[in-house]
């Protein structure tokens, strides 16, 4: 039986706080979330599945040259970024922290599951790879991975869905730090009868998931704010360190 969720809805832990009071909630480093994804919106993929064509193959050059002007001011700070697939509608791209997130992997709640999908987690670039593969075969539109050139499972004939929602392999999870055993139960009960729907769906440690999740918000409301105010990249970065 599906868990009701009424009663734990993460968004009743909403706050209000601005300015410097929000800064006092943001994540301690020790919880900062290894990696993250978000999608870069443009035509970066034909919807048939074909060739990229001169346009879009610009259009990539030019997402790369930012990425690339980015992770100059980034990678001295552990952060880095990298378009993981390319799609009709955006690129997909995944920011991540290269020792937090290989740390992470290296535990065995995760090495083990992901070496069951053909990961190995001692070669992180490899990994990532990996997973730009998987992704783009789980895709329902015609994704491109952008680590080499497999593409997704479709008839190339065919032309493909085209809402830009982003189908991932359940292992996702692993990949975006969420909690060992709330993946592992997203992946045996296929992403049902969990507890709390917030950033990831928890099935174990509830009060801790929500206070999470507030954190979350509170990062995010106050980095918007600074950012607004002129911040630079790198500040921003920095305020969370």
């Amino acid at each position: 039986m599906r868990t009701q969720k009424g009663n734990h809805d993460s968004n009743h832990r909403h706050s209000n706080a601005s300015g410097s009071s929000r800064a006092q909630l943001l994540p301690h480093p020790r919880r900062h979330q290894p990696a993250s994804l978000f999608t870069y919106p443009g035509i970066y993929a034909h919807q048939d599945g074909s060739s990229a064509t001169a346009p879009i193959a610009d259009q990539r050059a030019r997402l790369l040259n930012v990425i690339a002007q980015c992770n100059h001011k980034l990678d001295p700070l552990g952060i880095h970024l990298s378009v993981l697939v390319w799609r009709p509608c955006g690129a997909l791209v995944y920011a991540y922290r290269p020792h937090s997130l290989a740390t992470y992997l290296a535990d065995p709640r995760a090495k083990t599951a992901l070496a069951k999908e053909g990961y190995d987690t001692d070669n992180l670039p490899i990994c990532l790879a990996r997973l730009a593969s998987r992704i783009a075969l789980a895709s329902t539109n015609a994704a491109e991975c952008a680590c080499d050139q497999a593409r997704c499972a479709l008839d190339h004939q065919a032309r493909c869905n085209n809402s830009c929602t982003c189908e991932f392999p359940h292992e996702i999870g692993y990949f975006l730090g969420y909690p060992y055993d709330d993946v592992h139960q997203f992946i045996v009960q296929h992403g049902e009868n969990y507890k709390v729907f917030g950033a990831w769906k928890v099935y174990t440690n509830v009060e801790q998931a929500l206070t999470t999740f507030d954190s979350y918000r509170a990062c995010t409301q106050y980095l918007t704010y600074i950012y607004q105010q002129g911040c630079t990249l790198g500040q921003l970065v920095q305020a969370t360190r």
